[in-house]
């Protein structure tokens, strides 16, 4: 950041209002958060390995939905392994892997954060087009037309990622050391239009692809309803709360990165450092939240689908099946 900037936003009285608010969480609230993240953490890992594990053994899994969990959990999976930087930087209270480390952190997070929305949108579209409009998809190979979406997907979650990457500094103060935005003007208008771009548009589209998805269940005739929603079958009861489910698990997730957002966009520094009582507090709320999606993520998509569980069964019976049997012919042949 060039002497202009720094000396016009006082960046001296940011990186210490950042190190007051983060120095006046107790004891106990650290001892809390970091069980919950390591809860996060094996929730995560377990739930979204066995997604992968699935989807790549049984053949049966290989369809369009199932290319974007793939995909999905793969995101997911490598934001577990980012988490344990922010679980070691919040149990030492200091960022301790240098200016470099800081922006490449910042940007791989944010780009796995990107992506998951993104495919969360594009799966949402897929299943919609799939249930209004199914000649439409006949045209093309699954697999084919997913990885052209997956691959337009990852450019556009780098597009979003790398102007806020501008936005990031290592701020550093006598004790501690912060990674974190810092509200310029351009820090500013970013995050005014991530708030748009990140959260308000993938929800518009996700609610009216759902509610579409909703009513054509509802009233679809009994002998057309054997078309599936993200590995769930057509129900109206299971439907109808699955939908719900999805829609309030991205509000909970997302809304309060968004309004965190909103809050750089719409104050400057002085204005923000005035919501110190407000603003220790949102933080923490933000931070749990965003990691709560590498967790809501494969137990909506997966873990609660009866087609995944079977599979599932079905995977690991296959696995232990062998060596029973050879265990039991070792037996037989000493007695």
């Amino acid at each position: 950041m060039s002497t202009e900037v720094t000396s016009e936003f006082n960046i001296e009285q940011w990186s210490q209002f950042l190190a007051r608010v983060r120095g006046e969480e107790p004891t106990w609230s650290i001892v809390l958060s970091t069980t919950i993240l390591l809860v996060i953490f094996f929730v995560s890992l377990v739930g979204n390995v066995l997604t992968c594990f699935v989807i790549y053994y049984d053949k049966n899994m290989h369809t369009a939905t199932n290319y974007y969990l793939f995909d999905l959990a793969i995101s997911d999976l490598l934001a577990t392994f980012a988490l344990l930087f922010d679980l070691y930087e919040h149990l030492f209270d200091s960022y301790r892997f240098g200016y470099v480390a800081c922006k490449l952190h910042f940007f791989f997070v944010i780009l796995l954060w990107n992506n998951s929305i993104l495919i969360m949108t594009a799966l949402a579209v897929e299943r919609y087009i799939a249930i209004w409009h199914p000649l439409m998809l006949k045209s093309n190979a699954d697999w084919r037309r997913v990885m052209k979406v997956i691959a337009i997907v990852g450019i556009i979650a780098i597009m979003e990622t790398l102007p806020e990457v501008w936005t990031v500094e290592l701020v550093k103060t006598k004790k501690s050391s912060v990674c974190f935005t810092v509200p310029t003007p351009f820090a500013r208008v970013v995050n005014g239009v991530l708030a748009l771009v990140t959260f308000v548009i993938p929800l518009v589209i996700m609610t009216f692809v759902y509610v579409m998805i909703a009513l054509k269940v509802n009233f679809a005739e009994k002998t057309n309803s054997r078309t599936q929603i993200f590995n769930h079958r057509d129900h109206r009861g299971k439907v109808n709360k699955l939908v719900t489910a999805l829609t309030l698990s991205f509000l909970v997730c997302w809304l309060p990165f968004c309004i965190f957002r909103v809050l750089i966009f719409v104050y400057n520094m002085r204005q923000l450092m005035n919501l110190k009582k407000w603003w220790s507090i949102g933080q923490r709320v933000m931070f749990f939240h965003n990691w709560f999606s590498i967790v809501l993520n494969p137990i909506l998509f997966s873990l609660m689908s009866t087609k995944f569980r079977k599979s599932l069964k079905l995977r690991i019976k296959k696995l232990w099946t062998p060596k029973c049997d050879g265990l039991e012919l070792q037996r037989t042949f000493v007695i």
